[in-house]
């Protein structure tokens, strides 16, 4: 067996990859021991996935979803109060309690003080922006190549056909090594909001993520993931999204993963 990215054998490995982080909530989409060597599973959790679970923009999310990381705990959210000035952290736990306090190196009985002398105070928590292209984009690029490798594990021959491909060289080589000329172009939009309710019978729920390999008419293979309602959209055979935009014009802007290729 040989390694998804760096193509060297990885029989001995022993690290199971997650397609999409554990700590986004994946718990069922995980590939086989070998499948991504070691070396490589412990760079792309360091170098691709961490700055996009450290983010803020997704450190919300989870938190507004209950999403905890791979040791059991939810996301914590900084502010400031704005009466006392003191810096306060709102923490949530798995069993539905929520709770602010004084930053661990913040003035708390200027805090308490504060609160014992108001009735009423404010507290401001600032908004994460979503982050920088490049880190998305090595980040959905990894998902992409991952979700190939996941559709083929079960055909014969198939993932040695999947790491010989020269199609892929140059997302592989993007994902695993970076670029400091390139910024792979991706699409990003919100098609639903990061809390909607599915229903289905009498039941409903959240949808945490979700993903799809889309083939167009030009025989252009994009990766499309939705996380937290929001849809990232990747070429995987070459730094271009012209393909998809013209996708959606011709399906009046609906996305692959609610329609006929789902």
């Amino acid at each position: 067996m040989r390694c998804l990215f760096c193509k060297q054998d990885s029989s001995g490995s022993k690290s199971r990859e997650h397609v999409i982080p554990e700590s986004l909530g994946n718990l069922e989409h995980i590939l086989p021991r070998g499948t991504v060597c070691d070396t490589c599973n412990n760079y792309l959790a360091r170098e691709v996935e961490k700055p996009i679970l450290d983010a803020r923009y997704f450190q919300e999310r989870r938190f507004a979803s209950y999403v905890p990381n791979k040791m059991g705990r939810i996301p914590s959210l900084d502010g400031v109060h704005l009466e006392s000035m003191t810096r306060v952290r709102l923490a949530r736990t798995l069993d539905d309690r929520t709770s602010v306090g004084a930053y661990p190196d913040a003035d708390e009985s200027r805090w308490v003080h504060s609160l014992l002398a108001r009735p009423t105070g404010t507290l401001v928590f600032p908004v994460g922006e979503r982050p920088g292209d490049y880190s998305l984009s090595r980040f959905i690029g990894k998902i992409g190549l991952e979700v190939l490798a996941q559709r083929c594990i079960d055909v014969p021959g198939g993932l040695d056909e999947l790491v010989d491909k020269p199609e892929l060289d140059e997302l592989r080589t993007y994902v695993r090594r970076g670029s400091t000329k390139l910024v792979w172009p991706m699409s990003c939009r919100q098609i639903y909001a990061p809390d909607f309710a599915f229903v289905e019978g009498s039941d409903s729920y959240e949808v945490l993520h979700e993903y799809q390999i889309l083939v167009t008419a030009a025989a252009e293979y994009f990766i499309v993931v939705a996380i937290f309602g929001e849809e990232f959209v990747l070429n995987l055979g070459g730094p271009e999204i012209e393909g998809y935009e013209r996708w959606l014009t011709e399906h009046a802007n609906a996305s692959p993963l609610y329609g006929s290729c789902r």
